[in-house]
């Protein structure tokens, strides 16, 4: 079995909340076994600037915890905080949710627009998709006021869809926590990029072929 360490830039109480992320990847990934861990201290997560900053001081603290005991690291966030100095730090590969979410809508091709929760583009995203057309979910402040939100999340896509866009990337993570893909994806029968299942992929064939290529 293929072990993940998967890093939540949110504090959360409830174990069932805390390995949210990781039963998700598991769920499409069943080679891969999620270790899943929580930031301290940053109870709204990751929405700005401030927050992004503090969370990169706290991801590479706890990946070294856990960096013996596992194949890989997830950073399961879009703004991939802390991602670029956790690789000069550990020795295991570390992925990014952003950039792994960037990654895949490059490679599908299309006009991809992003759904955010902040006012802008995740960085990692900017990086790699340029200057997509993105729209924020409305009344949203943090991750935890999209559990509310869900008809806020359809009309940011339907936005987007008449801005032209074929390929819709959800832009937090928060997205992944509440399930809406694939409520978007039948609703408005557009392509739905979730960035937890595309870190899954991307580190999923990372260790797939590392395992089978050697």
């Amino acid at each position: 079995m293929l072990r993940v360490g998967v890093i939540r830039v949110i504090s959360l109480k409830e174990r069932e909340e805390v390995e949210r992320h990781g039963k998700l990847i598991e769920s499409f990934f069943p080679e891969l076994r999620a270790i899943s861990k929580c930031i301290q201290d940053q109870p709204h997560g990751v929405y700005d600037e401030e927050t992004e900053a503090l969370a990169a001081l706290k991801v590479p603290r706890l990946a070294r915890e856990i960096e013996n005991s596992v194949d890989a690291i997830i950073v399961s966030c879009v703004a991939d905080p802390g991602v670029a100095e956790l690789r000069r730090e550990v020795s295991v590969p570390v992925v990014g949710s952003g950039e792994s979410l960037a990654s895949i809508a490059r490679a599908l091709g299309g006009k991809v627009g992003v759904i955010t929760i902040t006012d802008g583009v995740p960085r990692p995203l900017r990086e790699r998709l340029g200057d997509p057309p993105w729209k924020k979910v409305a009344g949203v402040c943090s991750t935890l006021d999209l559990k509310w939100k869900k008809e806020a999340v359809l009309q940011a896509a339907e936005h987007l869809l008449k801005e032209g866009c074929n390929v819709i990337a959800l832009g937090c993570t928060g997205f992944s926590t509440i399930g809406i893909a694939p409520l978007i994806h039948r609703e408005l029968g557009v392509v739905v990029l979730d960035p937890v299942v595309a870190s899954g992929s991307v580190v999923y064939n990372l260790l797939v072929s590392k395992k089978v290529w050697g």
